[in-house]
């Protein structure tokens, strides 16, 4: 597929009594993060990563994957999850991940599209994802739900305009503290970016995850009752799209 993006795998391997995260022994999310890299890297359509730890922990292990690799893998370590108040919430971290990404990240300034994905999750449908992504042509991929008020951001990805002059911007303000969390944030962002004539994708495809939930460690579980539902959904959707009169 000649479709030129980045993948941005975003990790705290040791959170540091974050609060409102069960998931939280280093131990078993280094596990988690092992297994989503060696997943990630072994995606023929994925040409480009972008690997950030916040919490300082050592990542031996990715550097040396990373250097018998064929994709070209950046790896930014920092201890930004140290430098502010948890209240504000992990979705802070993950705000100040993107703007260090952005600030710094070589491989970001030379590519236009970014697709973000929680960096303990493998997406096992990741391949029709692009390939969605390749036939809409939309500035950004997202699933907005609850009125357009809450974005999935398990995934989600768009240009660089759009992460660097709406969604980054608008993420700065999350603070889990006055109910401002990151994906309420996020949706904003998306709604700013529309009014603003980018094109969000129409019919987005669903994402189906292999991880663990950070807030309460249970494993994901789409069902295949759930998937149906949603692929039906997304089939009516997309008729109603095609077919409208105006």
């Amino acid at each position: 597929m000649n479709f030129d993006f980045a993948l941005i795998l975003t990790c705290t391997i040791q959170p540091n009594n974050m609060p409102n995260l069960t998931r939280s022994d280093p131990n078993l999310r280094l596990q988690d993060y092992k297994k989503s890299f060696n997943f990630w890297i072994s995606n023929s359509n994925i040409k480009k990563i972008i690997f950030i730890e916040n919490s300082g922990y050592d990542l031996k292990y990715f550097h040396e994957i990373a250097k018998n690799s064929k994709i070209e893998i950046e790896i930014i370590s920092n201890k930004l999850n140290e430098t502010y108040d948890k209240n504000l919430g992990k979705g802070y971290g993950q705000y100040l991940c993107l703007k260090e990404i952005f600030d710094k990240s070589s491989v970001a300034k030379k590519t236009n599209y970014f697709i973000d994905v929680t960096g303990r999750h493998c997406v096992k449908n990741f391949n029709q994802i692009i390939s969605h992504l390749i036939n809409d042509n939309s500035d950004i991929y997202i699933n907005l739900s609850n009125k357009l008020k809450f974005a999935d951001t398990n995934i989600y990805g768009g240009t660089k305009e759009f992460f660097t002059q709406y969604f980054i911007p608008e993420v700065s303000k999350t603070n889990d503290s006055k109910n401002k969390i990151f994906e309420h944030c996020a949706a904003k962002a998306v709604l700013k970016a529309i009014a603003s004539d980018m094109k969000l994708s129409n019919t987005p495809i669903y994402a189906d995850i292999d991880g663990f939930i950070g807030t309460n460690g249970k494993e994901y579980k789409q069902n295949i009752f759930k998937k149906v539902k949603l692929f039906l959904y997304r089939r009516f959707k997309n008729y109603i799209l095609n077919h409208k009169k105006y």
